[in-house]
């Protein structure tokens, strides 16, 4: 009964959006815009980076994964209309772990909502409702994800104003979840409707400066168990404070600091009821400046609060929320990267562009648990990586990438103790 609410209510105002129209003023002629692209991707792993038993997975994965993005607008006078699909999908894979349905999610509707912009309400610039795929500041916390098959998207409302020198985004979502979730439907690519939930709900302020030196996030994010939804229940409020500035006119600060506080589980069983305390943290500072007319090199700190002691009754492992890595810490999907918890990272990064159609970055990380498990070393490895874009023509970009992993002692166990080595090759073609 409760997403029959939701379901109208969204429509009302989708309705009141297009009515308005009509009531500000004559309504020019409609205009129409589609476009898309389609991505494949061809990647391979030797030894995955995380211990695991063996049998739990093949020392060996590859996958070939596609990705088909086809957009259609409608923009009326001060009414907007948008309909986006994705269509991703997986071959090849070794009935892997890691193949879920967020990297497989076949001809889904991404986003569909009304958006309208008025001109006679004082600091507000447009209320948007539907679906809707987001990034927020720097993707750690809301993100829609690039370089993962499947993207973000949430069901739900929010609006962006203006106050002063800030720009404002407040929000009500359902956060999407991409179905179906069971392992040999998601292999064989098979497709469901995903679906929101109203035991699942994110809100909250974005709000950046208008000289782009802020960043602010405060966030809810409440979930309970239904008979459809199995959650960890995570009651949480997020705050965050992004803060970019130019010193000496040459280097360029960064610095974020995100904690975390509330309830949650220690896992989403249903035999698990019991509701611990939650604390967690974050902070990842950069600092770089530009070495040749074409290439800026930086040095980055990430340091990401975690948990070896389930005994204390407080969860302190970091939530990332709805928010991605691969900036930071490597390439996900079949390589997986290290998850943004439990964790210290200190490294260096360099891009360079060349003539404008040729992208290269390089990066190099150390990594040590935050707090590492009972009896294991707190090394866990060195990281390089590198990619390389080019684009060939305005719509055709070709890429190549890969990372090495040599192992720290905390990785150096399980079934693959050896360092692992990763590469990938793909097209982006836009439309």
């Amino acid at each position: 009964m409760r997403k029959k609410w939701v379901g109208s209510k969204l429509a009302s105002w989708g309705v009141v959006a297009l009515c308005s129209v009509s009531v500000y003023g004559q309504a020019a002629e409609p205009t129409f815009d589609v476009s898309g692209s389609w991505r494949l991707r061809l990647e391979a792993l030797n030894n995955p980076i995380f211990p695991v038993e063996e049998g739990m997975r093949t020392q060996h994965n590859q996958r070939l994964s596609s990705r088909v993005l086809v957009k259609g607008e409608m923009h009326w006078d001060a009414v907007d209309a948008v309909v986006e699909v994705q269509d991703s999908r997986a071959w090849l894979d070794n009935n892997d772990p890691t193949l879920t349905a967020s990297q497989v999610n076949t001809l889904e509707p991404l986003q569909f909502f009304l958006r309208y912009s008025p001109d006679q309400i004082e600091y507000i610039d447009n209320l948007t409702v539907g679906r809707v795929a987001l990034d927020h500041g720097s993707r750690r916390l809301m993100s829609k994800g690039v370089f993962r098959n499947a993207i973000n998207n949430f069901d739900g409302v929010y609006t962006d104003g203006h106050w002063q020198n800030w720009q404002v985004r407040a929000f009500y979502l359902l956060p999407v979840s991409r179905l179906p979730s069971d392992k040999q439907l998601v292999a064989d690519n098979a497709r469901a409707f995903d679906k929101s939930f109203n035991d699942r709900r994110f809100f909250g302020l974005f709000a950046h400066s208008d000289d782009k030196q802020w960043n602010l996030h405060s966030y809810w994010l409440k979930e309970q168990d239904s008979p459809e939804l199995a959650t960890k229940n995570r009651d949480l409020y997020t705050l965050g404070v992004e803060f970019t500035e130019t010193l000496a006119e040459v280097w360029l600060a960064n610095i974020e600091v995100i904690g975390q506080t509330g309830t949650s589980r220690q896992s989403s069983s249903p035999a698990d009821t019991t509701d611990l305390d939650h604390r967690g943290w974050l902070v990842h500072a950069s600092l770089g400046r530009a070495i040749t007319a074409n290439t800026v090199l930086k040095g980055e700190l990430d340091l990401i609060s975690g948990d070896n002691d389930r005994s204390d009754n407080t969860i302190h492992d970091f939530d990332g929320l709805y928010g991605v890595r691969r900036f930071d810490f490597g390439p996900t999907d079949v390589y997986q990267a290290l998850p943004r918890r439990n964790l210290t990272a200190l490294g260096a990064r360099s891009v360079s562009k060349f003539n404008g159609k040729q992208n290269l970055m390089l990066g190099y990380k150390s990594f040590w648990y935050q707090r590492a498990p009972q009896g294991v070393d707190d090394f866990i490895g060195h990281q390089v990586e590198a990619r390389l874009r080019i684009q060939t023509t305005p719509s055709l970009r070709l890429e190549w990438g890969g990372a090495y992993l040599l192992k720290g002692e905390g990785f150096e166990r399980g079934a693959y103790p050896d360092n692992s080595i990763y590469a990938y090759t793909a097209f982006l073609y836009k439309f």
